[in-house]
């Protein structure tokens, strides 16, 4: 990300702790949240020993250059939990103000791999073809298709409605569900309105409920259910229209 490289060099003494920022940089998305290189990418990228690496990251983050951000962004693309790195977010205002991305042909400036989070990528988290971030979901028309956004947040009467008509509770939209589904839709470009949004996320909740319910039921022998599929819209029709 351009704005690190704008970062006044007496801000930031330590050569390599500005390395490790500048290549944490490069997997952050353009917000700068979201970055979960892991420390072996890092040394790859850098030429520091992960061990060096890091310190240079404990470094940034007491001085306050990043902090550590939404842990479900890894969990979303990593099972396991003892390989998952830790997901930081950078603290844009803590350093200059944001640059725009080069231009194409301008080449990489920062030294680093051109990878996001380990995977390549044809092209970088946060183009052109993504959502605008800014946009709040309140500003979008019921009708109005738009791209799932990582800000996105249901509307919490609207769901509230929804999840009674399919039989469930706002209590079972927890955190980590609707995290979960955020990030799963983020990265297909899906354009949906409001209320198929919605509806999708009832579909997850349900999905995982029923998943969980499975588990169970395999453990005491009894057949499992079906798979998840946020077209199924057929619970909206059970109850009278509001």
């Amino acid at each position: 990300m351009t704005w690190a490289l704008a970062i006044p060099k007496a801000s930031l003494e330590n050569p390599a702790a500005r390395h490790v920022l500048l290549c944490l940089a490069n997997y952050a998305g353009s917000d700068g949240r979201g970055a979960f290189p892991s420390a072996g990418t890092l040394s790859l990228d850098t030429g520091l020993s992960e061990r060096t690496v890091r310190l240079k990251l404990d470094e940034l983050s007491v001085g306050g250059w990043i902090v550590e951000g939404n842990q479900a962004i890894a969990a979303a693309y990593i099972d396991r939990r003892d390989r998952r790195p830790v997901v930081y977010d950078l603290q844009l205002k803590r350093g200059a103000s944001t640059a725009p991305r080069a231009e194409p042909g301008a080449g990489n400036r920062t030294g680093c791999s051109s990878q996001q989070s380990g995977v390549q990528e044809n092209a970088e988290r946060g183009a052109a073809a993504a959502p605008n971030t800014s946009i709040n979901h309140s500003t979008h028309s019921l009708r109005e298709p738009f791209e799932m956004f990582l800000e996105w947040a249901p509307d919490q009467q609207q769901l509230k409605a929804y999840a009674a008509r399919a039989g469930l509770t706002l209590q079972q939209f927890t955190v980590d569900a609707i995290s979960g589904f955020v990030l799963h839709h983020d990265a297909k470009g899906l354009a949906r309105t409001e209320k198929q949004w919605l509806a999708a996320l009832v579909n997850w909740v349900r999905t995982d409920l029923a998943r969980a319910a499975r588990s169970t039921a395999t453990r005491s022998g009894a057949p499992q259910g079906s798979s998840f599929d946020d077209e199924d819209t057929t619970w909206l029709d059970e109850r009278d229209s509001e």
